[in-house]
């Protein structure tokens, strides 16, 4: 990934000492996000359950991950958790040997654990095959939108596949997010239905030639 730097706004790359304050933005950052809404119905409960889903996912599911942070004056606003090409593991496998700490985090209810483990499986299902770099999330801070800083994330992460010469694939949920998209190189390849009557769109970024 490149460092960039921008009077106040500077990219790099995290580290572990980042984790507590990463999952505290992304929970944040994903209060409202249609897929986390879905699983987590009760509003006034879902930024606490989202930091502890993050913190999981940071710490079990994306342990070969390339996370990037824009930190506004030295303080994270954003992030994107980027796996690298290659880092896919069987994707029930992986959701049985998480079971207890994803029953933990949704307070051992089962209907909300089994609808996570769905959407999660039906995500790792729809990868495409060809090594790529998946773009697992992206959030900024509320207090920070409107400032370029999921662009500049963006950017930075779409420089780096280039120069790898490896496609990217991630997950849009809404119509404006696929607009989006699309203007930096993206097109649906595939739409699937998860929990909730939401439909997600695959979009995948080829290699420049």
């Amino acid at each position: 990934m490149r460092t960039t730097t921008r009077d106040d706004l500077v990219l790099r790359a995290a580290s572990g000492e980042d984790t507590a304050k990463l999952t505290e933005l992304l929970g944040a950052a994903y209060r409202d996000e249609p897929r986390m809404a879905g699983l987590l119905p009760n509003q006034a409960q879902r930024e606490t359950k989202l930091r502890a889903l993050f913190s999981l996912l940071l710490k079990q599911d994306h342990l070969d991950h390339g996370t990037e942070i824009a930190a506004l004056n030295g303080h994270p606003a954003a992030v994107a958790v980027w796996d690298r090409p290659g880092s896919r593991t069987a994707p029930l496998s992986r959701r049985l040997a998480h079971l207890p700490a994803l029953l933990s985090v949704f307070r051992w209810r089962l209907p909300e654990t089994a609808r996570a483990i769905e959407a999660f499986n039906a995500t790792d299902s729809h990868r495409p095959d060809e090594p790529h770099w998946h773009l697992a999330a992206i959030g900024t801070a509320p207090q920070a939108r409107g400032r370029g800083l999921g662009r500049a994330l963006l950017e930075s992460g779409l420089a780096r596949a280039g120069a790898h010469d490896t496609p990217i694939y991630l997950e849009a949920m809404t119509h404006v997010g696929v607009a989006r998209f699309e203007r930096l190189g993206f097109r649906v390849i595939h739409e699937y239905p998860i929990t909730g009557g939401l439909t997600v769109h695959g979009m995948w970024r080829p290699i420049d030639r």
